[in-house]
């Protein structure tokens, strides 16, 4: 094993050379570009289908947002409302406006 890997960079190494590399660039540089053809174009097909793949995107956007809005956000609002406290604090001088209020009479 450790021959053959000695056999093989020793015939990289001789195979490396700075002119071989410069040959290798020179022609790279040299060899014409050819263009790129663009795809023919589908037609009418080609947009049917484009727009069945978007309706379906659509679709499925629109009921991941319904799905996603009814069982995080309803969930979340329904506890909201339901952990909130109704607890009523009183102090003297507030019940004391509220017993008045009440026990008030208008002589009217």
């Amino acid at each position: 094993m450790a021959e053959t890997m000695e056999n093989v960079s020793s015939l990289v190494a001789e195979n490396i050379t700075v002119q071989n590399i410069s040959q290798l660039v020179n022609t790279v540089l040299a060899t014409p570009i050819s263009t790129v053809d663009v795809a023919p174009s589908h037609g009418v097909m080609g947009w049917i289908l484009r727009f069945i793949a978007s309706l379906i995107l659509r679709v499925t956007r629109l009921f991941v947002w319904a799905l996603s809005f009814a069982t995080i956000t309803i969930p979340t609002l329904i506890f909201k409302i339901l952990s909130f406290s109704f607890t009523l604090t009183l102090n003297f001088s507030s019940l004391y406006i509220q017993l008045s209020v009440i026990l008030t009479v208008d002589y009217r």
